[in-house]
């Protein structure tokens, strides 16, 4: 019995032996794998040579404008503009709207784009096609300076975790973005839950016009509203599409603020962005807009919510007055208050006029002006111009040309903008200029 019982505990040690051996083996298959590089995985092979993306679906393009993380602007080999939208992806809000880890995308394809020592572009099968905003939808390669092989963009914007992959209609690298996209979601990156440390997650901040500017001009985007959401009173001033100018006044120093606000209105809106001299406390967050080299307003919250912190709330109509300023004032770069405040400069002599006539911009048919007042000289840039009273020489779309200026006084109402280290003024309507 003795003998036996050795023999069952020897057997039972080998048989514990054998289960915690085969138990680590197991755990060891069970971890996770590494990272694979489905970006490596995809190759841009097809010839550019001489090849157009209307046409061919495949074109050499050069940086025009990186707006977010999923939309640049790029010139093709005839100079035309092509305002592209990447395919597959679908990368959060950082412009009309901000959402956590837009931002961060917005500067992932930027620096890429800027970077890249070649663009090319490439349709999801035949020539290129364009969506109900007249992008083109493509496909983004971009190769950098000391590398021989293209990327796939919008195949890295999902691996990385600034996007999720958006498969619907789309042909081409579907396995490879639902792949990157699980990928990114099993590790939990960025959009798939991690804390956006650049997002502001937090209620509004109450300010004004006058400390809101002060910190943003001296502290850029060290400023401690840059990427925060913000609350304040102002006017609305003047509309240009989908720009929006807000002023108000200091009324202890009886200096005038202003501020470019970029908002699309939407179905479910109050309207009180949509009138000019609405006396509004509006909400929004403070972003930098690259290509006007402007900190502006986003995000608007143009709808009542239960938070007064989120609410956009008309308080009264006022009669919006511009403020009559010299050329003297206006070319002073020393004053930065004055920039989008809504000004009148009287009796410009018109000496010259250039219009921009760029195929695919969104200025085709902006006006430069450049004009006289007490021996300095002075610009205004026009806005597309449509006629709306007959009394001048229009093109068939009705837009207003620079003829209607050329040698002529004027007197212009606009916003102060900069340009180039210098001020300007911005002339919105027909309305808001006198030709004698």
């Amino acid at each position: 019995m003795k003998k036996l019982g050795k023999v069952f505990s020897l057997l039972l040690v080998l048989g514990l032996f054998v289960f915690f051996t085969l138990t680590s083996c197991g755990e060891k298959e069970s971890e996770p794998a590494t990272d694979v590089d489905y970006v490596s995985q995809v190759k841009l092979t097809e010839d550019f040579t001489g090849k157009t993306f209307a046409k061919d679906g495949i074109e050499e393009v050069t940086l025009y404008q990186a707006v977010d993380g999923d939309t640049i602007h790029v010139t093709g080999q005839d100079d035309s503009i092509l305002k592209l939208r990447f395919l597959g992806v679908d990368t959060p809000e950082s412009t009309a709207a901000v959402e956590a880890w837009g931002v961060a995308a917005s500067n992932f394809t930027k620096g890429l784009v800027k970077a890249a020592a070649s663009l090319v572009i490439t349709s999801d099968g035949g020539p290129g096609e364009q969506d109900n905003y007249d992008r083109w939808l493509a496909w983004v390669w971009y190769k950098l300076p000391d590398k021989e092989e293209y990327k796939l963009l919008n195949l890295e914007l999902v691996q990385e975790g600034y996007s999720v992959s958006k498969n619907a209609g789309v042909k081409n690298y579907v396995s490879e973005l639902i792949a990157a996209a699980d990928q990114a979601r099993k590790k939990g990156i960025k959009v798939w839950g991690e804390t956006d440390p650049d997002y502001c997650y937090t209620e509004a901040m109450e300010t004004t016009l006058m400390a809101l500017q002060k910190d943003l001009h001296e502290n850029g985007q060290n400023s401690k509203y840059y990427l925060k959401k913000v609350i304040f009173t102002a006017t609305i001033a003047r509309i240009d599409g989908n720009e929006y100018y807000l002023i108000d006044e200091d009324l202890e120093t009886e200096t005038w603020y202003g501020i470019q606000v970029f908002y699309r209105p939407t179905g479910i809106s109050t309207g009180y962005m949509e009138e000019i001299g609405n006396r509004i406390k509006v909400s929004g967050t403070i972003t930098y807009y690259e290509t006007g080299n402007v900190y502006q307003l986003t995000d608007i919250v143009d709808k009542l919510l239960t938070s007064n912190k989120d609410n956009i709330k008309l308080l009264e109509k006022v009669d919006v007055k511009a403020q009559e300023i010299t050329a003297a004032s206006l070319n002073d770069t020393t004053s930065y208050a004055k920039e989008f405040t809504l000004v009148t400069l009287k009796n410009i002599v018109v000496t010259s006029c250039y219009t921009t006539n760029t195929s695919g911009s969104s200025s085709k048919g902006a006006i430069t002006i450049t004009g006289k007042v007490d021996g300095q000289i002075v610009k205004v840039r026009t806005s597309v111009l449509y006629d709306r009273t007959g009394k001048y020489q229009v093109d068939s779309n009705s837009i207003v040309l620079q003829s209607n200026f050329e040698g002529k006084t004027i007197d212009v109402t606009g916003i102060i903008e900069k340009y180039n280290d210098n001020y300007q003024i911005s002339l919105i309507s027909m309305d808001d200029v006198v030709i004698r």
